[in-house]
């Protein structure tokens, strides 16, 4: 590593972040950490009212320090006004400049902020540029720049369009962490702008290809909360049709929220409900241990930018069946079956033919690809050589 990197001052600004998800950018800070750059995180959580209710107003109300995971965290909840998402918006950013001002008195002003998402973190940057020309990246996490769907396209609104135009043109460099995103993000350029996918880090190590047990059950896996993105609507009624060819086959779930009025109206279609098992939201040991536990990982979203939870399934040496918005590089005949968006019956088809041959796999050579992809050394090795050239 050059010590002009090394000695570098890297500011992380997700546009979201823990307790609010977030976890791609935590993981992304301690792999630099772990290759001794300063990477400290910013982190204005946007806090809501209806999600957290009185616990809202227990949470802190000042700007302040804490180090977690082995990473400095200057944090702030803002709470967001529900209703008036473009006033809610420019507050935030107005907010999250104040915190990097407050930062800089304490820690000195960063050489280089590497912002995750363009909404609002991007815009927040390009405000920071504006005064201080410290140079900014994006890595875009959104799976809605895919347009896999009817749905992500409808989540861009006209009057978010100037401020997206401003953060990508007047990046160093914008980094998808897929390719299907690229054709909607050159859409806000009108000038040339380095764009270089990267994928989002995985500690491999941790979820390392391990030897399974073969049992009498064919034994399916998802890891996702219940969103409508994640299209359950689409997968449970597909695994219903499993089950009526495949006697065997059974699903354990980890994730949260599948409870309330659509989820139980879903739920009251499904004719095998003994096969399908919930076991809730999991720490990283938890969730691994499910991986090695089953033969198939399955994931149905209609939305997804790369999907974290696949990519530790193939490090694990699962074979996947998938949607389409699971990039291409990640997914392949070696490693999975894919299939369109939205489409029980090519779903039920592909969990029914991988049940067929899953055996066939090669688990050890799926988990080696991944590595070459998702590692911490990869991807910090490909950050680093990013930071070097903005730097010169």
């Amino acid at each position: 590593m050059e010590d002009s990197v090394k000695k570098t001052h890297i500011l992380l600004l997700p546009s979201w972040y823990l307790p609010n998800g977030g976890q791609f950018c935590r993981n992304q800070a301690q792999a630099l950490v772990g290759k001794g750059i300063k990477a400290n995180v910013l982190a204005n959580v946007s806090i809501s009212f209806r999600k957290y209710g009185f616990k809202a107003f227990r949470l802190p109300w000042n700007f302040h320090t804490s180090k977690e995971d082995g990473l400095v965290v200057f944090r702030f909840f803002s709470r967001s006004i529900p209703y008036f998402k473009k006033l809610d918006s420019i507050l935030w950013c107005w907010q999250t400049l104040l915190m990097f001002n407050r930062y800089c008195k304490t820690y000195g002003k960063p050489d280089l902020i590497h912002v995750h998402s363009v909404l609002w973190g991007g815009y927040a940057a390009y405000l920071i540029n504006k005064k201080t020309k410290i140079p900014y990246v994006i890595t875009e996490h959104k799976g809605i720049f895919g347009l896999s769907c009817k749905y992500a396209k409808n989540q861009f609104s006209d009057w978010q369009t100037p401020y997206m135009t401003q953060a990508f043109e007047n990046a160093c460099v914008i980094i998808p962490v897929s390719t299907n995103q690229i054709p909607k993000i050159q859409t806000y350029l009108k000038k040339n702008v380095l764009i270089q996918p990267i994928s989002n880090v995985v500690d491999t190590d941790f979820f390392h290809f391990k030897e399974r047990t073969l049992g009498k059950d064919i034994r399916f896996v998802a890891v996702n909360g219940f969103r409508y993105v994640k299209a359950y609507d689409i997968l449970f009624p597909a695994f219903d049709k499993v089950c009526d060819k495949l006697s065997n086959a059974k699903l354990r779930i980890i994730g949260e929220d599948f409870e309330g009025q659509e989820f139980n109206k879903l739920w009251s279609t499904i004719k095998h409900k003994d096969k399908i098992s919930f076991v809730g939201e999991l720490d990283m040991y938890g969730v691994r241990e499910e991986l090695w536990n089953a033969d198939i990982f399955t994931i149905s979203s209609r939305v997804e930018s790369q999907s974290v939870s696949t990519l530790e399934a193939l490090s694990t040496g699962l074979p996947v069946v998938c949607t389409t918005v699971i990039p291409s590089g990640m997914v392949n005949d070696e490693n999975s079956i894919v299939v369109p968006v939205e489409n029980i019956d090519a779903l039920t088809l592909a969990l029914i033919e991988m049940a067929s041959r899953y055996q066939q796999y090669d688990g050890r050579s799926i988990s080696e690809e991944i590595m070459k992809i998702a590692s911490k050394d990869v991807v910090v090795s490909k950050l680093i050589d990013l930071y070097s050239h903005i730097i010169k």
